[in-house]
């Protein structure tokens, strides 16, 4: 009797087994694998927009944009202000500025001097046949003329030949160290002592000054020579 029970139990342990062995292998009941021992691609980042980075130079050019002064116009006022010409150079330490459009030039000159300073255009020989204008400033009045070059060393007023004084505007100031003067001519006057200046030409010019006296026809105490380009009709 106790062989046959024994023989029943172990009969019905095989039979669970066996069903238990089934019901695991059903496709549908696989049991899922965990998160951590899965092969699963990550995410991918999302789409960022970065902002446009300021480079430095950029910063620096905002800042000198931004520092500009509004044009200033000219005045033959005696002073030379920032921007008040597109133009300067300096020859035998006085520095000419320049300013032209399709019919006037306005020039400044600063000379190391108290006395005369002087420009000539466009010379044919050493002086002869330049375009003078000469100026100084006597007890805070300005006297200015319009010569020409007569000989390779000498000049005269164009009233004397026929012609006509074509400075159209004038002013100056003078310093204990130094002297300013301003004026605006035709490009073209139409005078017969005066040659035309073209727009976005290259001029010759002579340049002239005293240390100290005023006047005329006082010999220089420097002189020099260069050239300025005259910027083209717009």
């Amino acid at each position: 009797m106790n062989n046959t029970l024994l023989i029943i139990l172990a009969v019905a342990l095989l039979a669970g087994g066996v069903a238990a062995w089934y019901l695991l292998s059903r496709p549908g009941d696989v049991a899922p694998v965990p998160q951590e021992m899965s092969e699963v691609a990550p995410p991918e980042p999302a789409a960022v927009t970065p902002e446009r980075l300021v480079t430095d130079a950029e910063a620096v050019q905002t800042e000198a944009e931004i520092a500009v002064p509004p044009s200033v116009m000219w005045a033959a006022d005696g002073i030379v202000d920032v921007g008040e010409y597109a133009h300067t150079t300096t020859i035998v330490d006085v520095d000419v500025h320049w300013t032209n459009d399709q019919s006037v030039l306005r020039v400044g000159l600063e000379s190391p001097g108290t006395g005369y300073v002087a420009i000539g255009f466009d010379p044919e020989d050493r002086m002869e046949g330049a375009n003078f204008i000469i100026g100084y400033v006597q007890e805070g009045e300005v006297f200015i003329r319009d010569d020409i070059g007569t000989g390779p060393t000498s000049h005269a007023p164009d009233t004397e030949r026929a012609g006509r004084d074509n400075v159209l505007s004038a002013g100056g100031a003078e310093w204990a160290d130094h002297t300013v003067i301003e004026f605006v001519i035709p490009l073209d006057s139409g005078d017969e002592q005066d040659k035309a200046l073209e727009p976005g030409s290259t001029v010759e010019i002579l340049i002239a000054y005293h240390d100290l006296q005023d006047g005329f026809s006082t010999r220089h105490s420097r002189r020099g020579s260069g050239e300025i380009e005259l910027d083209p009709a717009s």
